[in-house]
């Protein structure tokens, strides 16, 4: 066994393709086939199953790959120990989901400023593509929300998790919603809503819908400036996570009130970082996550 097997385990996992490791890695797919199943006939261990859907770790190998990926971070960390007083280069492709921006706009400017050679990137998406964006090494760093029962398919990505989030329904602090502390069902489809496009709310709506009947939807939309202007004005409610709405400048200004939405039962979600394994980033993604999350925090948010 050696590291060089370890990140091969890795990267199969987080891309769950031989091939597309194969092609990140620039190793020919022979060579990491061949090296796996020495690994495989070293541990007396089948790590990986491949199917039609693609290729998925084993209950054993996905023990292994834990361990693999601790092994591998640790590493990193040995090699970045100089990193907060080393000039940082190369690119750094970051993103979250809507409503930190500022926070993930200030974490560059700090980045930029101390390490004037490191190329950034930042963008706005929904957390699905956030994760499908680093398995396919498009972005180094994500800040998403996630179910906890997904967390068990972030094989060969390491997700480190900072808050709890849930769905409630927010509103301007005039509307007829904001007399309610929370709100059942039946009084939620009464209201116009103006819903972000986001698999998270997709989920929320399709359960809804399957339970209660459809809401009244004014429209969806990908952009959170939008959901702001609606918010603002009075002209419909949203739903969202609560941790988001927190962070709005409406919210802050007390504008805004969120209201809980009763008789549903909702799977846990957590709000965290997750993080590529790429060699070249990692020292870079590491220190941009320590700076993002102190931005957060001291916003008090």
């Amino acid at each position: 066994m050696n590291l060089e097997q370890l990140e091969y385990v890795v990267e199969i996992a987080k891309t769950q393709s031989f091939s597309a490791a194969s092609e990140h890695l620039h190793v020919t797919q022979s060579a990491i086939s061949q090296s796996i199943h020495r690994l495989e006939k070293e541990l007396g261990l089948v790590l990986f199953e491949r199917s039609r859907q693609g290729t998925h770790p084993t209950s054993e190998g996905k023990q292994f790959i834990a361990k693999a990926l601790d092994i591998l971070q640790r590493i990193d960390e040995l090699k970045s120990l100089n990193a907060s007083t080393s000039t940082l280069t190369g690119d750094l492709h970051v993103a979250t989901f809507p409503s930190v921006m500022p926070y993930l706009v200030q974490s560059a400017a700090d980045m930029k400023r101390d390490h004037p050679q490191l190329r950034l990137s930042i963008e706005e998406k929904g957390s699905m593509d956030i994760i499908e964006d680093i398995r396919t090494n498009k972005t180094h760093l994500g800040f998403i929300a996630i179910y906890a029962k997904q967390l068990r398919e972030m094989d060969g990505l390491h997700f480190t998790p900072m808050y709890s989030s849930k769905l409630v329904v927010c509103t301007h602090q005039l509307s007829e919603l904001a007399k309610y502390t929370r709100v059942t069902p039946d009084q939620l489809k009464e209201h116009k809503l103006a819903l972000y496009r986001d698999g998270f709310i997709e989920d929320f709506l399709q359960e809804f819908t399957y339970e209660y009947g459809p809401l009244s939807i004014l429209f969806k939309t990908n952009n959170s400036e939008a959901i702001s202007t609606v918010l603002k004005n009075n002209i419909a409610a949203t739903i969202g996570h609560d941790f988001s709405f927190h962070q709005n400048p409406l919210w802050k200004e007390g504008l805004l009130k969120m209201v809980e939405i009763t008789e549903i039962q909702q799977p846990k979600m957590q709000i965290g970082f997750v993080q590529t394994e790429s060699r070249e980033a990692a020292a870079a993604a590491e220190q941009f996550a320590r700076r993002f999350r102190q931005a957060i925090e001291l916003g008090h948010l």
